[in-house]
């Protein structure tokens, strides 16, 4: 009973492995094809401006408002990419940073040429009334996940 118990445990830690090594591979061939495609720096961190077919009516106000402060405040520290998920050329991006709203922006940590982490800035589209709030919350939001360095 122990060497089936045993046996069961290791097969379900391979099946993790696995898993997660599934997600790495992706996550690296969809980064890796479009940097080859942007001809970028992969070494620095990324800020990733996603947006779909379906754009909300504030979309292109924040994504607008999201390069401003960039080019402002993060130009040399970090690379930016708008890039449209609903394009097939892009779907990858979809599973790898599990994007399903009309505009979503992903802090991905880069260190070393090697992908860290990720986490999404939540809520921008909602906060383009007030330009002062909105650059504050996302220049706080960028500092705070990818000035770690």
């Amino acid at each position: 009973m122990k060497y089936f118990a045993f046996v069961l445990g290791f097969f379900a830690i391979c099946a993790v492995a696995f898993a997660q090594e599934s997600n790495e591979i992706l996550e690296t061939e969809v980064e890796e094809e479009y940097f080859q495609n942007e001809n970028q720096n992969p070494d620095k961190s990324i800020i990733y401006i996603f947006f779909n077919n379906q754009p909300c009516p504030t979309c292109p106000q924040a994504i607008e408002m999201i390069e401003e402060v960039y080019n402002q405040n993060f130009l040399n520290n970090y690379s930016l990419y708008t890039i449209n998920y609903g394009e097939d050329s892009n779907s990858g991006f979809i599973q790898t940073y599990a994007l399903s709203n009309p505009l979503e922006v992903v802090m991905v940590d880069v260190e070393d040429g090697e992908v860290q982490g990720y986490q999404k800035i939540e809520g921008l589209q909602d906060m383009t009334p007030n330009p002062q709030a909105f650059n504050e919350y996302f220049i706080t939001q960028v500092n705070g996940y990818l000035d770690n360095e």
